[in-house]
């Protein structure tokens, strides 16, 4: 009986393991584009601060500094994504990408097993259960989002949050309760939080369908968010000090699938996504793969329109509100609605996302459709049919796997880059010109080289405002590459080494190496990552210090554009030596002769503080960027730490809201 029970669960994980198999058992190929170039990068810090004895909290090489901890994208308190971590600490950086993607894999077998477990739920047989649960793990969305590490995740918990909203809507138990709420968390702390709003979304409009239920299920909403506060305070608190509250901008309709998208239903490659010299589609290649298998897509049609059950008519008002959601812009009634939300809620809707309740919807309704169609033994046919057809057609194609090297590309370029900014301590940063690709920044971390630069939709605002001084675009944009080389402020950021392509004559710059295609010039005029200024000028903004900073005569050497200080001027000079520098605390030797005005050019955030001579100072804004502090005349020890208040009080909720859903599990 325990055999038959684990079949169907063994038969999930032989389909995912086939889908995956060059990912994950053959060298050199990996999940692409921001699997590679962002999340294998964050993970690989977080590895590199474990393997030293640190807490991954704060990130020093990239935008002159950010808190990793509260990225939402690092999933830094998401356990699958802890564990993998952990292990590339112990295995090495060379293993994290492998690590990554089993846990990944692993998690779409926990998301078909779950969708087993919720079609048998409602009378469906084990064998078309089986077909959902094939359906799920390899149809279109998994198939489509492994670019997307926690869109993969955070949708791996959708049945089960599924599953305990029809549990509760039979009967209110405090059991499910916790389990809605836990499973509601983990799409929250598994790194993309529009997957996450569709989770918390569609289990409520289920709730909502079914009649019953819905008061539990607003209560397990409300329970997740406490679970998940570890993460929502410090992204929150990110969020604020980002360009991330200006995405609505960028948003404009509010995006969604194209309708053409649905074509790809019965045609799979429709838009040429399986080749992309070909690909013709107007949006994200992932979001115009929706194919899920004929006979699946068969299967769910005739569940929805041949005698439906109350399940069958259930799920198909559902996947059909879903699917009208996910077209986002491109259906009247959404355009219509979309501008009357604030905007703060407007950034976090992307239906686009709903894309996995969709896939789920059809899911399930396939598993009903076969129940109702089949008898056991031409179901286990069916399933089996549907599982070839889908690993055939949509197995090993570019949105899911790749083979191509990663950019920086040969480990001699970044040595000869290592070389040219460790001259100093810390080393000198880096930046990059618009024809070089924005891997060079996003891997600052794992090559664990400083640069000014990043591609973050979480970019530090205060960063991004200092860089459009020399890349001007939108104040929501987040990767803004070297356009102006006579900016000073190119100075202020320490930027030694700039990375180009194309031959650049400016004397500013000297060409210090060539090598793969790639010249590395050197900034003659750049000001080191600690010194002393003559001038102080305040000002009572942000806004006020970037127009000051953005003026073509400004001279940061000379002068600091102080938020809420005072005006100063001296000159005398004096000398700053490091004494240490680490990720969350630096320490510096001044000797000045009168007062003075420290300049460190690491970014300003919440959590920092200062002290001199053990005596705490304040820390000013400075140069709209970066940190400041005011300095007595003398010998001084100066330190500075990294110390989120927010974190730890925001860890302090999770934990009770944890021991209260253990303890209602347990009993």
């Amino acid at each position: 009986m325990n055999r038959r029970r684990l079949t169907y669960p063994a038969l999930l994980l032989l389909e995912a393991l086939i889908f995956h198999w060059r990912v994950l058992f053959l060298p050199g190929y990996s999940f692409p584009w921001d699997f590679r170039n962002v999340h294998v990068p964050l993970a690989a810090f977080v590895a590199g601060s474990f393997r030293r004895g640190e807490w991954p909290l704060w990130d020093p090489f990239t935008y002159c500094g950010v808190p990793i901890y509260a990225n939402i994208q690092t999933a830094v308190f998401y356990p699958p994504v802890l564990v993998a971590t952990l292990a590339g600490a112990w295995l090495g950086d060379g293993a994290l990408p492998r690590l990554l993607a089993i846990s990944v894999v692993l998690q779409t077998v926990f998301a078909g097993v779950c969708t087993f477990k919720l079609v048998r739920r409602i009378g469906g047989s084990p064998e078309a259960a089986w077909i959902a649960g094939t359906m799920y793990e390899l149809g279109c969305f998994f198939a489509a989002q492994a670019e997307h590490m926690g869109a993969m995740q955070g949708a791996a918990w959708l049945p089960l949050i599924w599953w305990c909203v029809i549990e509760l809507h039979e009967k209110r138990t405090r059991f499910w309760i916790a389990v809605l709420a836990l499973a509601l968390s983990m799409t929250i702390l598994a790194g993309l939080p529009q997957v996450a709003v569709a989770a918390f979304f569609t289990g409520l409009l289920l709730a909502v369908i079914l009649w019953r239920g819905v008061a539990p299920v607003l209560l397990g909403c409300w329970w997740a968010l406490l679970l998940a506060a570890v993460q929502l305070a410090p992204t929150t608190e990110l969020m604020r000090n980002s360009v991330a509250k200006y995405r609505a901008e960028w948003l404009g309709g509010g995006g969604g699938i194209p309708v053409g998208a649905l074509v790809s239903l019965v045609i799979p490659n429709y838009w040429s996504v399986f080749d992309l010299g070909h690909f013709h589609g107007a949006v994200d290649l992932t979001f115009l793969y929706l194919y899920s298998s004929l006979l699946g897509l068969a299967l769910a049609l005739a569940a929805m329109f041949w005698k439906p059950n109350r399940w069958a008519f259930s799920f198909a008002a559902l996947t059909g509100l879903v699917t009208m959601a996910m077209l986002g812009e491109n259906t009247m009634l959404w355009r219509t609605l979309f501008p009357l939300l604030p905007v703060s809620v407007r950034i976090g809707i992307h239906p686009e996302f709903l894309f996995c309740a969709f896939s789920l919807g059809l899911a399930i309704l396939a598993g009903l459709g076969a129940s109702r169609l089949f008898k056991p033994r031409w179901q286990i046919a069916a399933g089996f049919a549907i599982a070839c057809d889908l690993i055939l057609v949509s197995s090993g194609r570019p949105m899911n796997t790749t083979s191509d090297p990663p950019e920086p590309g040969s480990a001699a370029l970044v040595e000869r880059l290592r070389e040219l900014t460790a001259q100093t301590t810390p080393q000198w940063r880096f930046d990059t010109r618009p024809e070089v690709s924005f891997s060079w920044v996003n891997q600052a971390a794992k090559m664990g080289i400083p640069t000014a630069g990043g591609c973050d939709p979480l970019a530090p605002e205060r960063v991004i405002v200092g860089r459009l001084s020399f890349a001007p675009g939108p104040r929501w944009g987040t990767c803004f590459p070297v356009v102006d080389l006579n900016s000073r402020v190119l100075d202020l950021m320490n930027d030694r080494v700039l990375i180009a392509r194309d031959a650049m004559e400016n004397p500013r710059y000297s060409l210090a190496a060539e090598m793969d295609g790639y010249r590395f010039y050197e900034n003659t005029q750049v000001l080191p990552r600690f010194f002393l200024v003559k001038r102080v000028v305040p000002v009572s903004t942000m806004q006020e210090a970037a127009d000051l900073l953005h003026r073509p005569h400004f001279d940061p050497a000379s002068t600091a554009v102080v938020e809420r200080g005072r005006a100063a001027d001296s000159t005398d000079e004096g000398t700053v030596a490091v004494a240490s520098y680490q990720a969350a605390r630096i320490a510096l030797k001044v000797d000045v002769r009168g007062e003075s005005f420290l300049v460190v050019t690491d970014s300003y955030y919440p959590g920092w503080s200062a002290s001199v001579d053990g005596k705490p100072v304040t820390l000013y804004a400075t140069d709209v960027a970066f940190r400041g502090i005011e300095v007595p005349a003398g010998r001084h020890e100066i330190e500075m730490r990294f110390r989120p208040r927010v974190l730890w009080w925001a860890a302090a909720v999770s934990l009770v809201a944890l021991l209260l859903v253990l303890l209602c599990i347990a009993l």
